[in-house]
């Protein structure tokens, strides 16, 4: 068959596709059609439109069970994550140095919400800190670099890690491929609070990222606290 005629076929089966979508009652008027269709079928070899239309219903049905499970397992899963949130703010409120907080969100997101990985930092070119906490401090250009890219000066990012800004946050020998970035203070200057997982998948843009962002407000107001001042 030429592209024309192939062209030709398509149309008309368009338009006898959009002819039964519009007037649906075709088969009531149209009884027998019924009974005389036979559809080939890569099951059951041939059957009938009624023999379809009820194993479509079979599938819809299975989709939308498969759907439910999904949304319910989901809810389950977000209220679990409410709840650990509810219960380390005010373990963070009680901490009073950077190691004292870093290690509290460390522990309760590596035990609880089973994510390995965790780190704070902090801009040396925004804020002070005493001689104790120089491990938690990123220099200026760094800090810079890294909220232009990977997170082009968004507040929060989600998705995958170079291995350079993997090996800056986390380490050389974290396994992380995945990870949760927050900016802290008014204007995302004060410092970096960053969340690693090993499944390329867990973080990824677009995910609801509100509890994230209280988290990241939260630390911030404690910020003041638990260091010296602004640099």
């Amino acid at each position: 068959m030429s592209e024309s005629g192939v062209f030709t076929e398509m149309s008309k089966a368009a338009e006898v596709a959009e002819y039964l979508r519009r007037h649906p009652e075709f088969f009531l008027q149209h009884r027998a059609l019924l009974d005389e269709l036979v559809i080939p079928h890569e099951t059951y070899g041939a059957a009938s439109l009624l023999q379809l239309q009820q194993e479509r219903w079979r599938e819809r049905l299975h989709e939308l069970e498969q759907q439910q499970r999904a949304l319910l397992a989901n809810a389950s899963r977000n209220e679990h994550i409410f709840r650990v949130y509810g219960d380390v703010y005010p373990e963070l409120f009680h901490c009073t140095t950077l190691r004292q907080l870093w290690k509290r969100l460390h522990h309760t997101f590596q035990e609880r919400l089973r994510i390995p990985v965790s780190a704070l930092w902090l801009n040396a070119g925004a804020v002070q800190v005493k001689r104790s906490d120089k491990g938690f401090v990123l220099p200026a250009d760094t800090f810079a670099r890294l909220t232009r890219q990977p997170m082009a000066q968004r507040t929060i990012y989600l998705g995958p890690i170079g291995e350079s800004d993997k090996q800056i946050l986390f380490g050389a020998d974290a396994l992380v491929h995945s990870v949760a970035l927050l900016r802290l203070g008014d204007n995302g200057e004060a410092g970096l609070l960053a969340f690693g997982h090993a499944n390329p998948h867990h973080y990824q843009p677009g995910m609801d990222c509100l509890l994230l962002e209280q988290l990241g407000r939260f630390v911030a107001l404690l910020l003041p606290d638990l260091v010296l001042g602004r640099a």
